[in-house]
């Protein structure tokens, strides 16, 4: 009899005790933030409209501009109560760590997600000519120790429903694996007509290869066929902003169905066989965006930390990614808070896009360098030798480095205008990004311009770029960027507040470089910005 009165009161009491175990909840009951959304993605069957015409009709063309202008938002980890771990150290004391890497593709996120969460499954994927208890092996788990504890983590390069990396989600996938919430902004929609059954896969010397074609053809229940960029954070995240640039310097619908030129197809062998990179066509619709993420962070004024999350377009020249960062500036310039100008800068000389003789001939014209290299050859009996002293020379004066000083015609450095964008930039709070290098305060003690956000190497920059077979220093190159908006007025001012400035900037191109089977092309890269004024 007692026993059914214990139960008859236990179910009297049941909705207190709901009630009073709710408040005890990990999560937060009544979150600010937006639990999750997501834009409408296109069927495949519009997929195939666009693969057939990228300019489609008013329909489709007003659901893919809802679809460019709403981000992917996913609070989730916060709501089920992921708070960041507080970090100190003697040196810094409380402070945050950000990482940026280039995922390329989302290939490799299996082992993307193993480098980021588990220190003894990614010893599993490190090659074993690296022997275990070595100075190098233990630099490497370093290296990944520091990785996987970032409190934000900026991502380019992922796909969602795409079959060359397995359809998944793979922003939604790390992020879970991580316990993270997170942003993601849509890029491009990835069309070709080969993967959308439209077309057969045609070889470069003509051939059709059916069972090719299968291979790579979509799986019309998976498909979303999107590739963008990403913000994790163990902070929660306030809002989020994608829309596509005005300023689009290549068409990679256009640009690449087009029949390719016999020096293209020269260029792609060569690239092939030396370097063991294939350069293949890639039909897409849509292009480079802005792409802004807000992060509550209560440490910081406002209780706000801006992302602005960086790809710029490869398939251009230096001038292009210029007036690029131009245009990405032009929006942030109102910002009071902090913020972290990250990502893919696709910082090179060289311009990816498919190339012809017309376009090769009007270059060199139009380079006003070509013509003084003319000039001395036809007026100076050793023209040759000062050509080539002169090549030479600037060559040695840019090399991974593209702060380096550009002397028009005579010694240029064409990439060196997109960081004097930055550089230069100032927001109406008079803000400016931190380009300070102090012994101190950088990873290595080097003491130049950008050190302490971005590791410099022996010779200018260390890079984050590498095709599959490097000969030597050709093929690397340094692309990957992070710059931050603290409490500065001056960006060079080595006597300036260091709150929120970049303290040892790292890029971890040996933990990436030493895996049987690297994650990415890209190496990540990280920096520690402290809370208060640190002790360094």
């Amino acid at each position: 009899m007692k026993s059914y009165r214990f139960l008859f009161t236990l179910l009297l009491l049941y909705p207190f005790l709901i009630l009073t175990l709710s408040a005890f909840r990990p999560g937060p009951v009544n979150s600010p933030f937006v639990e999750y959304q997501e834009p409408e993605f296109l069927t495949y069957e519009e997929l195939q409209e666009l693969s057939r015409n990228p300019e489609p009709n008013r329909k489709l063309k007003a659901k893919l501009e809802r679809f460019w202008k709403t981000p992917i938002i996913s609070n989730e980890a916060y709501i089920q109560g992921m708070m960041p771990a507080v970090k100190k150290n003697r040196r810094l004391g409380t402070f945050m760590r950000v990482a940026s890497w280039n995922i390329e593709k989302s290939l490799n996120i299996p082992d993307a997600i193993t480098v980021f969460t588990s220190p003894e499954k990614f010893k599993g994927l490190i090659n074993t000519d690296i022997p275990v208890g070595s100075t190098d092996y233990e630099y490497i788990l370093l290296q990944q120790k520091r990785l996987m504890t970032s409190d934000v983590v900026i991502l380019q390069e992922m796909d969602i429903g795409v079959k060359r990396s397995g359809y998944r989600n793979a922003t939604a996938d790390l992020a879970k694996a991580m316990n993270m919430n997170y942003a993601y902004g849509p890029e491009q929609l990835e069309v070709d007509p080969v993967i959308l059954s439209l077309e057969s896969l045609k070889f470069e010397d003509d051939r059709l290869d059916e069972e090719a074609t299968k291979y790579f053809r979509a799986d019309p229940e998976k498909v979303k066929g999107v590739f963008g960029s990403a913000v994790l954070s163990k902070y929660p995240i306030k809002s989020a902003e994608v829309f596509q640039l005005e300023t689009q310097t290549y068409d990679w619908y256009s640009g690449e169905i087009k029949k390719t030129t016999f020096l293209e197809k020269g260029r792609r062998t060569g690239s092939k066989t030396v370097f063991k990179n294939e350069l293949t066509r890639e039909v897409k619709v849509g292009g480079r965006i802005f792409f802004r993420v807000d992060l509550y962070v209560p440490e910081l004024p406002n209780e706000t930390l801006t992302v602005i999350n960086v790809h710029l377009e490869i398939k251009c020249t230096p001038k292009g990614r210029e007036m690029q960062m131009k245009e990405i500036l032009s929006y942030i310039k109102d910002i009071k808070n902090p913020v972290i100008l990250a990502g893919d800068f696709n910082s090179a000389p060289t311009d990816l896009s498919p190339t012809s003789v017309t376009r090769v001939v009007k270059r060199t014209a139009k380079n006003p360098t070509t013509w003084l290299s003319v000039g001395i050859n036809y007026f100076t009996a050793e023209g040759a030798t000062i050509n080539t002293s002169r090549f030479l020379s600037n060559a040695t004066k840019n090399f991974q480095n593209p702060l380096a000083k550009h002397i028009p015609i005579v010694a240029p450095n064409a990439v060196k205008g997109l960081f004097d964008r930055v550089e230069y930039f100032r927001f109406k709070d008079d803000g400016v990004f931190d380009f300070r290098g102090n012994g101190e305060r950088s990873m290595n003690g080097k003491d130049k311009k950008l050190a302490n956000s971005n590791e410099r190497d022996l010779i200018g920059f260390k890079t984050t770029f590498r095709v599959r077979r490097p000969i030597g220093f050709i093929g690397k190159y340094r692309l990957d960027w992070i710059f931050v908006k603290s409490f500065l007025k001056d960006g060079n001012d080595d006597f300036g507040s260091y709150r929120f400035a970049p303290h040892f900037g790292e890029t971890l191109e040996e933990m990436n470089t030493s895996l049987v089977r690297a994650v990415s092309d890209h190496h990540p890269n990280v920096v520690d910005l402290p809370f208060e004024e640190p002790g360094v």
